[in-house]
């Protein structure tokens, strides 16, 4: 059963006690502090496939500098042992650098410097000591990259030196433009402002789009790149990355012109992988630090997201996978396995040679509700969840404060920001059959076995995909069966196909998570689940040579 909201008395012993910042401005000092470049973590490409992230919203999630009841720099590396024992080995921060919007749903996609520290979140000082203290616990840290616009309040739109060229703009508002999603009307898109109308993706006067038609424009974006993964970060996130450039009405997504820009952005991580262009870690000119970007390409049609890959080498290493989280759910509280299996198959078959989907629970825009509303409160139902999404044959993405079950409608965005529920995760933490406790034996399991961070294959099953999913992960000659039951009954089922899939007949199983009631051994090419509980999971070790232990039996 799932906490009750946390009253303020609650939320000031957790370290969060209100939502919104202060409207005392003169309690954040101006930043004089500096950051230079260092702070890398040695890595090879390709890490980012080992990884599981934790995405930070960093204004909900802990309080540690100012005590104004707003998350902070400093409050985030106070719960770095918390994240380490959880078993995330990437940070991946909501944005953290200067912005407008200072009010209650502060956000930071408002950017008005790319250079400075938001100050309800600290100082360069602070962001230094995050990165350092990250990496001293061998973890990464990325950053959220917002490219496609600034704030009307950034420096390069209030001054028309800049304004003019960085911008888009038109003397009116031009016949047959509309959101680059879809619908809308030109006055959604073009705002009244100082030179004329200027063009905006998001309908609204206080964002406009940066012009990637201008050089200049290009080069500054670039620039503000290379100087944050030089001062440590281990990668971005890349926001709005569809809306780049434009070529006219219902030509404002996915622009050839816009992966053009991408390809751009790619070339400049590459360099972090070889020869002396930036930092090296601990400055030993042999070692490097190998970055990553992960793309915001929203869009619920997953053949839309192949291009953001390039040929797989050339854009993104990881796109956000945004059929997932409902995928996920219509497996569970429809019962139909079928829309998953079929969305992983086909990133299998259509997506490009190397490509690595970034597949998350929830997040802090309005796709989904977190699991612990999603799912009704229940407890089974939301660990399975978490474990469709932390077994997938992608690279997890974890919500912060998801690994508790804390609620969230979706809707309205706020309601997916709220402040980090602290108490529950001291009350889960002596659990073992809590969601945390889960969360725990699950991404244990996908760090220890390569299996489960290799290839996938769908298998049958004798009840079908109405009631019961089933597949197969492999890496060398490891094989790992993950058997869910998607019903609210016990049921047994019956995995065939083992076989042909380099699992030897009538070989031994042993649980990594579940029980095997008995059933020890295949028959045959045959595997039976005896007895799953209602939404239950079991993580089966059919092949290899590293099985360790039984990290947690069946949940009750």
């Amino acid at each position: 059963m799932l906490r009750p909201v946390l009253t303020t008395a609650a939320l000031l012993l957790a370290g969060l006690a209100c939502h919104g910042p202060s409207a005392d401005a003169s309690r954040y000092p101006v930043d004089s502090t500096t950051i230079g470049p260092g702070q890398q973590l040695e890595s090879a490409p390709g890490w980012h496939g080992d990884a599981v992230i934790y995405h930070v919203w960093v204004k909900a999630f802990a309080d540690g500098a100012y005590s104004d009841g707003i998350g902070d720099l400093p409050g985030l590396q106070g719960k770095l042992d918390y994240l380490q024992s959880l078993g995330v080995n990437t940070l991946w921060l909501s944005p953290i650098f200067e912005c407008d919007n200072k009010g209650t749903n502060m956000h930071g996609y408002d950017t008005t410097d790319y250079y400075a520290v938001n100050d309800r979140f600290g100082t360069r000082a602070d962001l230094k000591a995050l990165i350092d203290a990250v990496h001293a616990r061998g973890m990464r840290i990325l950053f959220d990259f917002v490219p496609n616009h600034t704030s009307t309040k950034h420096g390069w739109f209030t001054n028309a030196a800049t304004r003019d060229s960085w911008y888009l703009w038109n003397g009116g508002q031009p016949a047959g433009w509309g959101l680059p999603w879809g619908g809308g009307s030109p006055q959604d898109v073009w705002r009244s402002g100082a030179s004329g109308y200027f063009y905006t993706s998001f309908s609204t006067d206080s964002l406009a789009d940066l012009n990637f038609y201008n050089p200049a424009v290009q080069a500054e974006m670039q620039k503000v790149q290379a100087y944050w993964l030089d001062r440590g970060f281990d990668g971005m996130r890349v926001d709005a990355v569809r809306y780049l450039c434009e070529t006219g009405p219902g030509q404002q997504a996915d622009q050839p012109d816009t992966h053009a820009r991408l390809r751009v952005f790619r070339t400049l991580l590459d360099e972090y992988n070889t020869g002396d262009l930036h930092p090296h870690p601990g400055g030993d000119p042999a070692k490097h630090a190998s970055k990553v970007m992960i793309a915001e390409a929203w869009t619920n049609d997953a053949s839309g997201v192949a291009p953001y890959y390039g040929n797989g080498a050339n854009e993104f290493h990881l796109c956000l996978d945004f059929s997932a989280p409902w995928a996920i759910s219509n497996a569970i509280s429809r019962g139909d396995a079928t829309q998953v299996t079929a969305l992983w198959e086909f990133e299998q078959s259509h997506y490009p040679a190397g490509y690595r989907s970034a597949v998350f629970d929830s997040n802090h825009d309005n796709l989904i509700s977190r699991p612990g509303t999603q799912y009704g409160g229940s407890k089974a139902r939301i660990i399975l969840a978490e474990a469709l999404t932390l077994l997938s044959p992608g690279t997890p993405i974890l919500y912060y404060g998801n690994e508790v079950g804390m609620t969230g409608q979706s809707g309205t965005d706020l309601n997916l920001r709220q402040p980090m529920d602290w108490a529950a995760v001291t009350a889960q933490s002596g659990q073992p059959d809590s969601i945390l406790s889960w969360c725990k034996y699950l991404i244990q399991a996908r760090k220890t076995y390569p299996a489960l961070r290799g290839g996938y294959t769908t298998l049958g099953t004798d009840v079908g995909p109405t009631k019961a999913l089933a597949y197969l992960r492999d890496a060398g000659t490891e094989r790992v069966l993950v058997v869910a039951n998607l019903s609210a009954a016990t049921q047994t089922v019956v995995v065939g196909g083992l076989t042909a899939h380099g699992v030897p007949s009538g070989g031994p199983v042993q649980a990594i998570l579940g029980d095997l009631k008995g059933v020890t051994a295949l028959a045959g090419d045959a595997y039976t689940a005896t007895s799953i509980p209602p939404y239950g999971v079991r993580v089966l070790y059919l092949a290899g040579t590293g099985f360790q232990t039984t990290l947690h039996g069946d949940l009750p």
